[in-house]
């Protein structure tokens, strides 16, 4: 039967007016035609649609529900409406994901093909909705949207496995990727820092594998633990794991589930150790070495994995299961005497092929189920399985490849959707794995390679957007990482690409940023990319310039530390800074911030005055000069490559500064960055010497530096009695060779410094 709703308005509902000429739609319409009226929902408005299409009643369900916290309730009630809303599906309406939605002054039409059509017609139409109540009226204007995707296929990936995410966020993030039409959600739930998939037949994978020693932030691989080790970890049950499948389903999203393979599967080897290779005389190798990175390829190993996929397939309906197929370094296959042999059985010529015969193994038994494989692209080397889908992400010259052979591909390169990129160089920015990508650039995507020709481009599915989470422990900082650049990315797959503009898009996206604002969604504030000069004026005056925001926009700042406000100091000029001060600079739009900066200085007695170095920094970390060091600007706490960093590489700092006349001194303070993992070490020990004519030197302070437990700027001071002195020479010694056990062993350390505070 066809139910008819009676939307009951109460007092409360707000009202709202519109400009009649521009669209306010995220993703951008394929087409949309707006005209004069409006359409006034208020007491009397029917909702029509079928009730016995379940899928139709999800479809329909977010408006119910957001009309409801408007005050409007829906009620089974007959009456006569003088407006209505009437949902239904048409044929007559090609895409399967497509919709057509007008508005006129007495009706509302949805119409799609299919439900998930109405579902995206349905949240367009909530983008047209005020996010508060104020008034007695609700209005709507009058438009005209024939829309659909550009691509099949719009996702997002969440690696789960470095940082277990609770359900909890994953649903949010779900309403969020429902909001702005992605229909993906990839979920990375194995690699080497940990398992998350409960498996029935192999419980050791989350009683081991779930769970490292050390801290969230410690993305090692440890699993060798003893009772009072600290543990970190988690898993998803089955049961989770099959009520977050429906969830998704219900917001028209598929969850793609991957496991990794044959590489990034030290969590599996520590829990089954057995499925691990042998070293040349068939014997194990010693802990932590049998935890290697591949599986070895015994049939041991072909068994354990068909029984995780199965399980796996028997909780994700997804027609797609993601097998990875990256980075595999492959060393242990070339010794191994049973991979040997399987490369003798089957004659392949080297590691590559066998790699090709494993994910050609695997992907036989996942299609013997009805599915298909995604894999890395990484698995093009050796041979591509038959019938898999290359997700391209070196760069694109894997989907080009595999689009050449016609096999599908989902674009995804690093430059463009890798989230774990840092998204400004602005100060203060957390802690990112590398790179740089920012909301422009990401919005810059065109998935289609110009080297593909027509018909080589109907194999790109679409694109997906990637967060690792090496440097993601909370769902705070993840929220941060994703958003905004996910919407970006969700317009790139949507919107045809001769129509959208970046200008566009940012004029939309500030009033969509108050929905996130309303859901409490933790989002990046770099829309644009303050630029901060320092520099010196013809005072001696330390000065901040700020710059980077395009025309019509306008920058407020505060020196105190409080976050701007439209009633802050309005930026037109360089700001000179007298003492102490932390700037935070911000681009205030429809009273929200949509850019902001931090930046703390620091004013001392070297400060503006002159320096001499005696080995310059290297070409790429000099960004700011030698006066870097003493221009009171401090560097970014989390990343040494903004222009308040000076770096070496296996060279020692020697700066002598001038300090115009002799001075009391009493006092050195810096910090040095300290980053391991990036082969940055923090200073050996520091010698001060003082100076009254510049040659001839004594020193008065020195000592070695203890190695920071943290990664990160770490301070460092020296004091001595105070002493008269014009020039302050300052030599910090490296590490030198990076001991054996870290990253970079053998290879010179990189000394960074920031601004050298005298007092």
């Amino acid at each position: 039967m066809l139910r008819t709703f009676i939307l009951s308005a109460l007092l409360g509902i707000a009202s709202i007016s519109y400009a009649q000429s521009s669209d306010r739609i995220i993703p951008l319409p394929a087409k949309s035609k707006y005209s004069n009226g409006s359409f006034v929902l208020a007491k009397n408005t029917a909702v029509y649609f079928d009730e016995r299409d379940s899928a139709l009643l999800l479809a329909v369900s977010p408006l119910s529900i957001t009309l409801e916290k408007f005050g409007v309730k829906l009620s089974k009630s007959i009456a006569t409406a003088k407006a209505s809303i009437h949902i239904e599906l048409d044929n007559s309406i090609a895409a399967e994901e497509g919709y057509r939605l007008v508005i006129l002054p007495g009706k509302i039409s949805i119409k799609a093909k299919t439900a998930t059509g109405i579902f995206y017609g349905v949240q367009s139409l909530l983008q047209l909705l005020p996010l508060q109540a104020k008034a007695t009226t609700l209005k709507l204007p009058c438009v005209t949207i024939e829309d659909e995707p550009r691509f099949a296929y719009r996702g997002v990936m969440l690696d789960v496995a470095r940082h277990y995410m609770s359900i909890e966020f994953l649903k949010k993030l779900l309403n969020l990727l429902a909001m702005q039409k992605m229909n993906r959600f990839h979920l990375h739930l194995t690699d080497s820092q940990g398992w998350r998939f409960e498996s029935k037949k192999y419980p050791k994978l989350t009683q081991i594998g779930a769970y490292r020693k050390g801290t969230p932030l410690n993305t090692t691989y440890d699993y060798n633990s003893r009772p009072g080790d600290t543990l970190y970890g988690s898993f998803y049950t089955q049961q989770q794991l099959r009520d977050l499948v429906k969830y998704a389903a219900d917001r028209f999203i598929t969850i793609i589930p991957e496991i990794e393979m044959p590489a990034h599967s030290k969590s599996a080897l520590a829990s089954y150790p057995g499925l691990a290779c042998v070293d040349s005389s068939g014997n194990p190798f010693p802990y932590p070495q049998q935890v290697q990175d591949e599986y070895c390829t015994k049939d041991e190993t072909f068994n354990f994995l068909n029984n995780i996929l199965d399980e796996v397939m028997d909780i994700f309906p997804s027609q797609y299961i993601h097998v990875a197929g990256d980075e595999a370094g492959k060393a242990n296959w070339k010794t191994c005497p049973h991979d040997i042999k399987r490369m003798k059985e089957q004659g392949l010529a080297n590691v590559e092929e066998l790699q090709s015969y494993f994910i050609k193994r695997i992907e036989q038994h996942v299609n013997s189920r009805g599915r298909s494989i995604i894999g890395w692209d990484e698995i093009l080397q050796g041979g591509l399985a038959p019938n898999a889908t290359v997700m391209s992400w070196t760069g694109i010259e894997g989907g080009i490849k595999a689009a050449q052979q016609h096999h599908n591909v989902i674009m995804t390169p690093g430059g463009y959707c890798y989230l774990d990129h840092y998204q400004s160089n602005a100060p203060g920015e957390p802690v990112a794995f590398g790179g740089l990508t920012t909301l422009a650039k990401t919005y810059s995507y065109n998935p289609i390679p110009e080297e593909l020709t027509a018909s080589e481009a109907k194999y790109i599915l679409g694109t997906q957007g990637n967060l690792w989470t090496e440097y993601i422990p909370t769902p705070a900082k993840a929220e941060y990482m994703i958003f905004p650049r996910a919407i970006a990315l969700a317009e790139v797959g949507w919107s045809p690409q001769e129509t959208r503009t970046y200008e566009s898009f940012i004029t939309r996206l500030i009033p969509y940023l108050k929905r996130l604002d309303k859901l409490k969604v933790n989002y990046s504030k770099h829309l644009f990319e303050i630029k901060l000069k320092t520099a010196i004026n013809t005072k001696g005056q330390v000065t901040a310039s700020l710059g980077g925001v395009p025309k019509g926009y306008k920058m407020y700042y505060t020196l105190d530390g409080t976050i701007p406000t439209v009633k802050s100091s309005l930026y037109v000029k360089p700001v000179a800074i007298h003492k102490n001060s932390t700037m935070i600079a911000a681009v205030i739009s429809n009273g929200i911030i949509v850019d902001q900066l931090k930046k703390n200085f620091v004013l001392h007695k070297a400060t503006a005055k002159s320096i001499e170095l005696e080995t310059p920094p290297a070409k790429q970390y000099s960004k700011g000069g030698n006066a870097a060091c003493i221009n009171g600007s401090l560097g970014n706490d989390e990343n040494f490559s903004d222009d308040d960093w000076l770096g070496w590489n296996g060279k020692t700092f020697n700066g002598t500064i001038d300090l115009g006349k002799a001075q009391q001194v009493s006092s050195l303070q810096t910090r040095f960055f300290h980053q391991p993992s990036s082969w940055v070490w923090a200073a050996k020990n520091v010698t001060v010497l003082v100076s009254a004519d510049g040659k001839n030197f004594t020193e008065v302070a020195g000592k070695s530096m203890d190695v920071p437990a943290n990664e990160g700027a770490a301070k460092f001071s020296l004091n001595w009695p105070a002493v008269a002195a014009r020039y302050i020479k300052v030599i910090a010694e490296p590490v030198g060779k990076i001991a054996a056990g870290n990253v970079g062993a053998g290879d010179e350390a990189w000394l960074f410094v920031d601004e050298l505070i005298v007092d």
